[in-house]
């Protein structure tokens, strides 16, 4: 079929660049455009769908094994939008490459290593979960494809509910008329007991700027140091602590991604290595 259950398909997105930023081109192209068709043409065959970014990890968490369990409990509780969270990961200093591969101006690009992965590198948030700090620009949302008839990468913007008239809506029982709207079916995911999302946004050499002098300070923050020295398991950040290579703890690291689902990565990949090498051996 189109759709097996082990593997991602790959639909083609034909439409040129439609971005009205002249001279930004590439900041949304046809996304918009894009999500928008995708709803429409699978929309009836999904209970859930999301927009997301492929350095965007959704990541199951608690007792949860699968995105699927999560939105089936998301069903249980009536939910019709459900938000993850997001800020920027840092990639661990002490899983790249060597920063003099690179180096330049005093600065260096963060390359991840042909044998590790993303998830595993960006497994650094500055901030311990459950995350209390992020914009909600970039929040991301999955949502019912029979409940939202318009979304807008970061936002639900039309809804069943919200396209009902005053009488519409007294009349249905269920829902509170309100002169300005307020989407009362949307719920943030609990970040240790339901999902969370690691967002792996790959660093370059701008923002490696005089890095060394950075990385030596001891702030929590997003900006400053852009890679990361994750704080050792069981080590409060009540005051300010260092490396003995003299760079400052900045980051905490996602224990189940570490321990569970990170293994669960590598494993899957070397399978499917291990069936790319046996398929070759048979055709050749």
């Amino acid at each position: 079929g189109l759709f097996p259950p082990d593997k991602v398909t790959r639909v083609d997105w034909p439409c040129k660049i439609c971005s009205n930023r002249d001279g930004n081109e590439g900041e949304r192209s046809s996304q918009y455009a894009a999500e928008s068709s995708c709803r429409l043409r699978f929309g009836t065959h999904a209970r859930w769908l999301g927009s997301f970014d492929t350095d965007e990890y959704l990541v199951p968490m608690g007792e949860f094994s699968s995105m699927g369990e999560v939105a089936d409990g998301l069903d249980r509780k009536d939910v019709k939008v459900a938000v993850f969270k997001s800020s920027p990961a840092k990639p661990r200093f002490d899983l790249l490459e060597s920063p003099r591969k690179t180096a330049e101006a005093g600065a260096f690009t963060p390359i991840v290593p042909a044998d590790e992965t993303f998830l595993h590198t960006y497994n650094c948030n500055w901030e311990q979960f459950p995350r209390q700090n992020d914009l909600s620009y970039r929040r991301k949302q999955i949502y019912r494809a029979d409940y939202v008839k318009l979304h807008y990468v970061h936002y639900s913007t039309v809804t069943t509910v919200s396209q009902m008239s005053e009488m519409e809506t007294r009349s249905s029982g269920r829902e509170r008329w309100m002169h300005r709207y307020v989407e009362k079916h949307v719920h943030e995911f609990d970040e240790m007991k339901e999902s969370t999302m690691l967002h792996t946004k790959t660093k370059v050499a701008r923002n490696m700027l005089s890095w060394e002098t950075r990385c030596r300070r001891s702030t929590l923050s997003e900006v400053g140091c852009h890679v990361g020295f994750p704080f050792p398991k069981g080590v409060k950040p009540t005051t300010p602590i260092k490396r003995n290579d003299g760079y400052a703890y900045n980051c905490f690291l996602n224990e189940k991604i570490e321990d569970y689902w990170w293994p669960k990565l590598v494993e899957a990949v070397k399978r499917r290595k291990e069936g790319r090498s046996n398929a070759a051996l048979q055709n050749g």
